[in-house]
């Protein structure tokens, strides 16, 4: 091959490899922004990252990042697997407990307000029956009131005179 051709063959490698990059940066950005999204677990794959889900995501084969001109991009990614392992829940055994923990924390949740419901279901029917009670009571005041009152009607003012009313 003449150098032409070698020439131009390095330069369509070298602008797949920055296409490559740029690829794996944006899933890994992506995958960084779902994360952040979902309370720090990944969504997808059952939670678990790994250098085979950026490079799906990434749209790129696994094994381009071992190859000879990926190598430094797939330590790249190996790091910041790492890094990412170390700050979020990622692995499908740590988000399966994360998620078996904010269900325990949701039913926990749950049972108090069904707890506060019964006792405020509880208040009210109490609240209800005082209710009724003073209601009753107030009636009976009444009608006592006015059998006093007709008592003291039938009997004339000879010996029993009513109070005046007060005015206010």
């Amino acid at each position: 091959m003449s150098d032409k051709y070698v020439e131009a063959a390095l330069q369509r490698g070298a602008v797949r490899s920055v296409e490559i990059e740029q690829k794996i940066r944006t899933a890994m950005d992506t995958i960084e922004a779902e994360m952040n999204a979902n309370d720090g677990i990944y969504p997808m794959n059952g939670g678990a990252v790994s250098k085979n889900e950026v490079a799906r995501r990434a749209g790129i084969g696994i094994t381009t990042l071992f190859s000879p001109k990926q190598k430094k991009l797939g330590k790249k990614v190996d790091l910041w697997l790492i890094t990412l392992k170390k700050k979020e829940t990622v692995g499908r055994e740590r988000v399966r407990r994360t998620y078996a923990e904010r269900a325990e924390d949701w039913k926990e949740r749950y049972l108090a307000l069904q707890d506060s419901h019964v006792k405020t279901e509880l208040d009210l029917m109490e609240a209800l029956a005082e209710k009724e009670k003073a209601v009753t009571e107030a009636q009976n005041l009444r009608d006592e009131k006015a059998l006093l009152l007709e008592q003291l009607r039938l009997a004339g003012a000879k010996n029993v005179t009513a109070f005046p009313k007060e005015k206010h």
